[in-house]
């Protein structure tokens, strides 16, 4: 069975991520977290591989969509992934926002609607493995839950602002 990184550069079709966790604690974030932190402008370089990757897919007709579960209030890293966000949804990622606790479900991935990786963290956020699923019938519901659940980004931040 290939892995996570395989799929995420050969799925045929589709790729769906559901992002569950109110901060993830990730090495390569820890500059850019920090800055923003400090009140200063961040972006993702316009050479960073996931907005590549993004954009090659989505160009030939696949289908990237994101669930983002958020808190209500926002943690301070859901602000700082929020105001990335917006070069994702340029680069072709359907990017769409719920802060409904009750579809806090585990972080996963389901590629081509058949292979579904459960993503495992840490009470830190911190990354641990991946879980190979077979029940994909479970995570195409939770997918199609969190869909109709959520608003995409740009409409979650036209709310956002009037609040």
């Amino acid at each position: 069975m290939p892995d996570l990184a395989w799929w995420l550069q050969n799925f045929k079709e589709s790729a769906f991520r559901l992002e569950t966790l109110p901060a993830y604690d990730s090495p390569r974030e820890t500059e850019m977290l920090g800055a923003f932190m400090r009140g200063e402008s961040v972006r993702l370089p316009d050479d960073f591989a996931w907005l590549h990757m993004v954009k090659s897919h989505t160009q030939t007709g696949k289908t990237m969509q994101r669930v983002r579960i958020v808190s209500n209030p926002l943690t301070d890293y859901e602000r700082f992934e929020l105001s990335l966000f917006p070069q994702c949804v340029e680069a072709g990622e359907d990017i769409r926002i719920t802060d409904d606790p009750e579809l806090r479900y585990a972080d996963f991935w389901l590629f081509d609607n058949h292979t579904v990786y459960i993503l495992r963290y840490d009470v830190n956020g911190r990354f641990l493995d991946v879980d190979i699923r077979q029940d994909v019938v479970t995570y195409r519901a939770i997918r199609d839950r969190v869909l109709e659940y959520s608003i995409p980004l740009a409409k979650f931040a036209a709310r956002a602002a009037r609040t």
